[in-house]
């Protein structure tokens, strides 16, 4: 192993998965191994694939199919694609609107059926608990300044 560039067996060992999972998540489109000489069949992996396996792995871990973390791999490489800072400004700026139309829809309810908005309001809660999870994980990953 010299200068990040990992063969699969110093790869593998490296982020505690089998040579078998690498060749997988190649296999997949996952990763993109360089071939410096091409034709020899060797692969050298690099601190780059380090991270996106370290991505699969959390992403699995949250139950995204393959072709879910494929998309999440791909739109974060394509630069016309928005940047995780600029989506997650925008889920808070949804959030603000969201919550003023909360206000909005209480004020509005007072003559709907409560059982009806009860169910209306379950529901919301229980989504906006599971987004609340999703950025909790999200905090707790991201290293510290």
């Amino acid at each position: 192993m010299t200068n990040g560039n990992y063969t699969i067996g110093e790869f593998s060992r490296a982020l505690g998965v089998s040579p078998r999972t690498v060749d997988f998540y190649t296999r997949r489109g996952l990763l993109h191994p360089a071939q410096p000489s091409p034709g020899h069949g060797y692969r050298h992996y690099t601190e780059e694939d380090c991270r996106r396996v370290a991505l699969i792995k959390q992403l699995q871990a949250k139950k995204f199919s393959l072709q879910e973390i494929r998309q999440i791999l791909e739109s974060s490489a394509n630069p016309e694609t928005p940047s995780a800072v600029e989506t997650l400004e925008q889920i808070a700026m949804d959030l603000d609107r969201l919550h003023n139309r909360v206000l909005e829809t209480q004020t509005a309810a007072k003559n709907a059926s409560a059982e009806a908005m009860r169910a209306v309001a379950t529901g919301a809660l229980q989504k906006a608990t599971g987004l609340c999870t999703l950025l909790v994980n999200l905090l707790q990953e991201m290293p510290l300044p």
